[in-house]
């Protein structure tokens, strides 16, 4: 099997799975433990991804592409998650996490999206990169 024909395989099964994911975390009739276990597998999945684009040097723009959607759903969904948690003052101790773990998770998966997908140019980035790093002490 070749390389492209593998990490097509792999990127839609990572899709999916971020999808079932997503769907438990947010399943109103599931215990609120089971949702907060479902989103730490969701970022556990994303950070993954989020390693996986560094063995691809450059990665590929469907990689980049899996790495941001999975990304934004899993923001999404820790966000409205702690809502929950919050809104309904309920007890996650079952799941071994607290709301400051969980908050941390969230900000995780927050800094790994601005640190691959920012809304600056790469021609930018790097420009100030050069400036910050290669200035004249």
């Amino acid at each position: 099997m070749s390389i492209a024909i593998s990490e097509a395989v792999e990127n839609r099964l990572a899709g999916r799975l971020a999808g079932r994911l997503a769907g438990r975390v947010q399943t109103p009739d599931l215990p609120l433990v089971a949702q907060v276990v479902s989103w730490l597998d969701l970022v556990d999945l994303c950070r993954e991804l989020d390693e996986s684009l560094i063995t691809f040097d450059p990665p590929s723009s469907e990689a980049l592409a899996l790495h941001e959607v999975v990304l934004n759903l899993g923001i999404g969904c820790g966000g409205w998650l702690l809502h929950q948690i919050k809104t309904n003052r309920a007890d996650i101790s079952g799941s071994g996490q607290t709301i400051e773990t969980l908050e941390a998770s969230l900000e995780l998966l927050r800094i790994l999206q601005r640190s691959r997908h920012s809304d600056f140019p790469p021609a930018e980035i790097e420009a100030t990169r050069q400036r910050i790093f290669n200035a004249a002490a």
